[in-house]
């Protein structure tokens, strides 16, 4: 039994909900999410409310598409890679490409959580490939060692958005990579009581 290909969306479907995207990510820049209206993003947009509706059902679902589509951009790169999982500087690289997504995420009203969350979430799971290469690590230490980093990489990265991504993405894939060699080699060269 053949299985179906997924539809290709139509060009002018894409341009529409693009549109939408834009017109809501002008609007999150300017307030929270709680403030923003259907009408308000269906004007930014140029678009109707029916237009709207056949795409989202509210801004909230809007908002979970933005940050599923960077997070499938990120599962995207990596499949494209052919690595097991994505470095630092692969990351930044996509964050840096989707820019404007990720400034209004880390303005004043955007959802630092949620788009941390995502860098987390891959995160995550490189280092818990990273920690298993290492042999002999106790299960406390390395969930400790992994939320340590987890965070470290989210504050550095926040960071680096917040200050509008002046520093080249190898540069901060170069201070994230060092500390977290030597964070993990310190560790292990460590007496730990875990």
């Amino acid at each position: 039994m053949e299985t179906a290909k997924p539809k290709k969306e139509d060009r002018r479907v894409r341009y529409t909900k693009q549109a939408i995207r834009d017109g809501f990510l002008r609007l999150l820049a300017e307030k929270p999410i709680e403030k923003i209206s259907v009408t308000e993003i269906c004007r930014e947009a140029d678009i109707n409310r029916g237009t709207f509706y056949a795409h989202y059902s509210d801004p909230y679902e809007l908002k979970r598409s933005l940050e599923d589509q960077l997070s499938d951009a990120l599962a995207q790169r990596l499949q494209e890679s052919g690595l097991k999982r994505l470095t630092s500087l692969q990351t930044l690289r996509l964050l840096s490409e989707n820019r404007e997504l990720c400034r209004v995420f880390a303005g004043p009203y955007g959802d630092h959580d949620a788009m941390l969350k995502v860098i987390a979430k891959h995160a995550d799971d490189y280092f818990e490939q990273e920690i298993l290469t290492l042999g002999e690590v106790s299960e406390p230490l390395s969930q400790f060692l992994k939320q340590l980093l987890v965070s470290s990489i989210s504050t550095v990265v926040k960071y680096w958005l917040d200050t509008g991504m002046k520093a080249a993405p190898e540069r901060v894939a170069y201070v994230l990579d060092t500390y977290c060699a030597r964070g993990i080699q310190g560790f292990l060269n460590a007496d730990s009581p875990l």
